[in-house]
């Protein structure tokens, strides 16, 4: 596989980390939410007790013994409980929605800044390298050896034959071609039944070449088997590769678009947060958003224009958010199922009684870098919990 490409899907993938300062704001906010929810509804609960007894008392009261006055201060005291308890139930979903904004909005933030991690850049840099490596069948001592003897071969008895030539070139592409192309296909089943076609007329004439042969054949058969097979689990890496970069592309179009309405300068958010070195600064910036998102909140309720109109607009902000986290988490799983594929493919190949040793250790070898991926993987995120929490992130307005 395209090692830049697989570079791209760990780049992308890191987009949806669950680093610990993100984690703190947003325990953050759903403290305050929780906290200003609870007063809300103490509010509501003595609002109801005022409201009671006072029904209560206007019940009772006998019109003969209690005075108009009396009567109506009643009256009033229970119409002001009534409009207070209104402006109780109409505060409560406004109070869950500037929140629950906020929340979207820091998420949002995370995802793009924890785009380009060093180490796992290096980490699956080296995995890819070393798994490219297993494919290039010129390495390989059983072949290179045997394609000398054979070179010289034709140098000396095959250049007569039109089928021997073809033989030739179809060898010398896939030594040469491996290094950049996948080792499999019609090419490669074509050399093999050539040689062995070729064998059984030279027979043992040319002992040298005769007894390395078998070897040969079986680097390159095991190879080539390996590579296909290989080829299956690439062939989802490049999905989950388009599938990130789109993911790319709307995350970065939603936050400039939630930047623009909550009045967040982009500029001041690519100094102080993008290009910010430590944790402390990036929390001092998202607390800067919260304030920004609470008070454009505030003035859009201020106005007759917009009063209640921000509900709609931050909940899609909301939703749009949360199916990027879900989708990310989705996709982080797929990627570890592929990790999986690798670990239980390079298992397959690992035993030395079965295959070349020199094909073995190559493959052996892919053990410490596999883990060392793995790893890092998971010191970056959990997947499962990703997908669980971006499910319940959200408290319903109603």
């Amino acid at each position: 596989m395209n090692s830049k490409k697989s570079l791209l899907l760990f780049i992308f993938l890191i987009s949806a980390a669950f680093a610990q300062a993100q984690t703190e704001i947003t325990e953050q906010i759903k403290t305050d939410r929780d906290n200003q929810l609870k007063e809300l509804n103490e509010k509501l609960k003595n609002n109801e007790e005022i409201v009671n007894r006072l029904t209560e008392k206007l019940a009772a009261t006998d019109n003969k013994t209690a005075s108009d006055k009396e009567k109506m201060e009643d009256l009033e005291k229970l119409q002001f409980a009534l409009d207070n308890r209104l402006k109780i139930l109409e505060e409560a979903p406004k109070t869950k929605i500037n929140l629950n904004g906020q929340l979207a909005f820091t998420e949002l933030l995370s995802i793009q800044r924890d785009i380009q991690p060093l180490e796992l850049f290096l980490t699956s840099q080296s995995f890819f390298d070393q798994l490219g490596s297993i494919g290039k069948i010129q390495q390989y001592k059983s072949f290179s050896t045997w394609k000398t003897e054979f070179d010289k071969w034709y140098e000396k008895d095959g250049k007569t034959d039109a089928m021997t030539g073809l033989l030739q070139n179809s060898l010398t592409l896939i030594s040469t071609a491996s290094s950049v192309v996948p080792l499999y296909g019609t090419m490669v089943n074509t050399a093999i039944s050539g040689v062995t076609s070729l064998m059984g007329t030279l027979g043992k004439k040319e002992k040298d070449l005769y007894d390395k042969t078998p070897e040969m054949l079986k680097i390159l058969t095991i190879s080539s088997q390996f590579e296909q097979q290989k080829s299956i689990i690439d062939h989802e890496w490049k999905l989950i590769n388009q599938e990130l970069e789109q993911l790319q592309k709307e995350n970065t179009l939603l936050l400039d678009e939630q930047m623009l309405y909550f009045a967040i300068n982009k500029q001041r958010y690519e100094s102080r947060y993008l290009r910010a070195t430590l944790d402390s600064e990036r929390e001092m910036f998202k607390n800067e958003c919260r304030k920004s998102i609470s008070d454009k909140i505030a003035t859009l309720d201020r106005s007759p224009e917009t009063k209640g109109k921000w509900l709609g607009q931050v909940e899609t902000y909301m939703y749009k958010v949360q199916s990027l986290r879900l989708r990310f988490g989705q996709l982080t799983t797929r990627m570890l199922a592929n990790i999986d594929q690798y670990d239980s493919l390079l298992k397959t190949y690992s035993d030395p009684g079965k295959f070349p040793l020199e094909f073995t250790s190559k493959i052996l070898a892919m053990n410490a870098p596999l883990n060392n991926l793995r790893n890092k993987f998971y010191s970056s995120f959990n997947p499962a919990k990703y997908v669980e929490d971006s499910a319940v992130m959200y408290i319903e307005r109603q």
